[in-house]
């Protein structure tokens, strides 16, 4: 049976992930990488799965806080801007809508950066 890793994001075979790296869902590959690399890949993954819940709760948003102080730049423009979304329109339903009224040109950016598909 394979395993995901969260990383590469790859399914790999049970013999690829060391004991430590079942729990994390990181493969021996992606665990010689430097750790800051890691943390980069894990802390953009979590700013692109908050566009995709249900409602960015304020523990949520006191997250974005932090990351918006991150020292990778990328990082931080992502979460400046689900930051900006939470304001606006904290939940899923009728997200798109509610932006496209108050600030169309936040969801212009959302979708330049990847954080909204086109289909919207």
């Amino acid at each position: 049976m394979s395993h995901y890793c969260r990383i590469c994001r790859k399914s790999r075979p049970n013999e690829q992930f060391s004991g430590r790296g079942h729990v994390r869902h990181i493969c021996k590959k992606c665990q010689r990488l430097p750790a800051e690399m890691i943390a980069r890949i894990e802390q953009e993954d979590e700013v692109l799965g908050l566009m995709t819940q249900s409602h960015i709760s304020e523990k949520n948003v006191l997250r974005l806080q932090e990351l918006i102080g991150s020292s990778e730049e990328r990082i931080a423009s992502l979460a400046m801007l689900v930051r900006q979304v939470a304001e606006i329109a904290p939940y899923k339903r009728k997200r798109v809508r509610r932006l496209r009224e108050a600030r169309p040109e936040l969801l212009r950016e959302l979708r330049t950066v990847g954080l909204l598909s086109d289909d919207y």
